[in-house]
């Protein structure tokens, strides 16, 4: 296992390693709000109904998936849920009008959303020292395109690929493939950095990769014992200081 300062890509996971998110998607008001946005637009749901109805389309959405990948990590695109959720009601609104809808739902159901501490001040090292920075995340592209524009990194990531996008969410072994061919990486030159010992640690360690397992709020129990190629650290300040020594 290669010194920590040795690699040359640094590949994050995004929620509850570099950003600390809470959400509610169970709140009436949620509902209501998200209620009346449809029926500003002709589709005309009650709360209830509303809610009812997106969690049928999610599990349509994931069920077709299934069968069409063949592979239990599928990851669908909820654009796709709320556009259903509108032809349901006749209405057909343009993509951009779908990815507000998805802001918007993200946004109230948003309890807390905050960088860790020295999470910029990390990205900012290792790019400055001539490393790369990706991003590789179990998330909806439309949600967390918006939160890193209003955390204010999104810039500082050299790739960045979203489970959404791809189809399929870590530890897929496709995921991690499609991250490695998109940028062109080299495995052994890669080290993966994440809070959850089975998307992040198992997954990059099924492909060969090393890793790096932080202890953050999110993490839950302590995983027990980890891969011989992986790496603990209590937060992302102690990774950032022992880079800088």
């Amino acid at each position: 296992m290669k010194n920590i300062k040795d690699y040359e890509n640094y590949i994050f996971d995004f929620y509850g390693t570099l950003v600390c998110l809470w959400t509610n998607e169970r709140k009436k008001y949620l509902w209501c709000t998200l209620a009346d946005l449809f029926r500003g637009r002709k589709a005309y749901y009650h709360a209830g109904e509303l809610q009812k109805r997106y969690l049928r389309y999610c599990r349509q959405v994931s069920d077709r998936m299934q069968k069409g990948y063949d592979h239990q990590l599928i990851e669908i695109d909820l654009l796709e849920v709320f556009d259903m959720l509108y032809k349901n009601k006749g209405v057909t609104v343009d993509k951009e009008k779908l990815k507000e809808t998805a802001v918007i739902f993200r946004l109230l159901s948003t309890e807390s959303v905050s960088l860790f501490p020295d999470a910029v001040n990390l990205l900012k090292w290792l790019r400055e020292n001539g490393k790369k920075v990706y991003l590789l995340s179990n998330a909806q592209a439309v949600f967390t395109e918006y939160e890193m524009e209003q955390l204010k990194i999104r810039s500082l990531f050299d790739g960045i690929l979203y489970s959404s996008d791809a189809g399929y969410r870590k530890p897929s072994e496709r995921l991690y493939e499609k991250l490695l061919k998109k940028y062109a990486l080299d495995r052994s030159e890669s080290v993966m950095i994440g809070n959850d010992a089975h998307s992040d640690i198992k997954g990059a360690h099924d492909m060969g990769i090393d890793s790096i397992y932080l202890h953050t709020v999110q993490s839950g129990k302590h995983p027990g014992k980890l891969p011989d190629d992986c790496r603990e650290y209590e937060s992302l300040s102690a990774i950032l200081n022992e880079l800088m020594q």
